[in-house]
């Protein structure tokens, strides 16, 4: 496993890091998983241990709105107001495929006022946005990563079907990718099974942190998944009518990585999609190619663990060998 030892020379892991790794390459697997899933007296991390899934997640939440434009209930250049029309003009002048690769310029909830003890919702971040009155850029002119977005993507699958979000991910995305053990969490409501908590460290002490202001929203982040599940989801969503308009990257200007929900990667004309995902406690990681026979999965929980790392480590792999 060649990969395997380059990355475990290259990356430092904290010995009280918990987490669940899956790698496939050229028909050769590895496997492994280490640590506890909240303390010292808790279960094992095993591969079916859920951990959210952070940004990753908006993969599914784009999966969605394009299994909605196939069934003919929206199309790319449907504008936001035409399904929203409380909110305010501007966003007459953007458009569904905008707020899905990351071109639309809509402000980050994250800048909006806000109690640190109070958790908000995905229903908060549309209250915020109603109150905005421009973007940061001309929609379609730039290219700016938005959680915002997303929240708001996950809203519009929700009024568009007359379904809660949870219920339609659970139901349409997970079941028929038979990702039994996946959930959308509602935080506080949702009973995830096996759930591997987050953590932090101060001081030199690991502390589980799960939770904090920006945790309760569900579009930009809150699905729950483990590596078996995530395994299932890479050959459901490669097979799929979806991924098709998913990997086709947008252009703007010289940037070309992002498609609908996913990240496209070139290396010696082979591509290879992923998505990192970041939070407090978290951070993860999908990574694969059927050009290059390659899947890498990767879920942790703690934080400050740079799971974009592993990717520009496997593009510096993948350029020193004859692939």
């Amino acid at each position: 496993m060649k990969f395997i030892d380059y990355l475990f020379k290259k990356i430092e892991f904290n010995p009280n890091q918990g987490y669940a790794m899956f790698y496939y390459r050229n028909g050769e697997t590895f496997n492994k998983c280490f640590g506890k899933v909240k303390d010292s007296d808790s279960d094992d991390i095993t591969f079916d241990s859920n951990f959210r899934l952070a940004s990753v997640s908006k993969q599914f939440i784009a999966f969605g709105i394009v299994k909605l434009v196939h069934e003919g209930k929206l199309t790319y250049q449907t504008n936001i107001r035409y399904i929203f029309n409380d909110l305010p003009t501007y966003f007459d002048h953007i458009t569904i495929k905008q707020v899905l690769n990351h071109t639309s310029g809509i402000y980050d909830y994250e800048n909006m006022e806000h109690d640190e003890n109070v958790q908000i919702s995905d229903e908060d971040v549309f209250v915020f946005l109603k109150k905005t009155k421009t973007t940061y850029f001309e929609p379609g002119s730039k290219y700016q990563y938005s959680n915002t977005g997303y929240i708001l993507l996950g809203l519009i699958i929700s009024k568009v079907t007359n379904r809660e979000l949870n219920e339609y991910i659970e139901t349409e995305i997970f079941k028929p990718a038979k990702m039994d053990n996946s959930k959308v969490n509602l935080e506080g409501i949702t009973k995830i099974s096996n759930r591997a908590y987050g953590h932090i460290i101060n001081n030199d002490n690991y502390i589980v942190k799960d939770q904090y202001w920006c945790s309760a929203t569900i579009g930009d982040g809150g699905l729950y998944s483990s590596i078996n599940d995530l395994k299932r989801w890479c050959k459901y969503l490669n097979n799929s009518a979806e991924f098709k308009d998913m990997k086709v990257p947008n252009i703007v200007g010289n940037y070309d990585e992002y498609g609908l929900g996913i990240r496209i990667v070139k290396v010696k004309d082979k591509e290879f999609y992923f998505h990192s995902g970041s939070t407090i406690g978290t951070n993860t990681l999908l990574l694969f190619s059927v050009d290059l026979d390659l899947c890498f999965l990767f879920l942790t929980n703690i934080n400050g663990f740079s799971t974009t790392k592993i990717k520009e480590l496997f593009v510096e792999y993948l350029l020193s060998e004859d692939c």
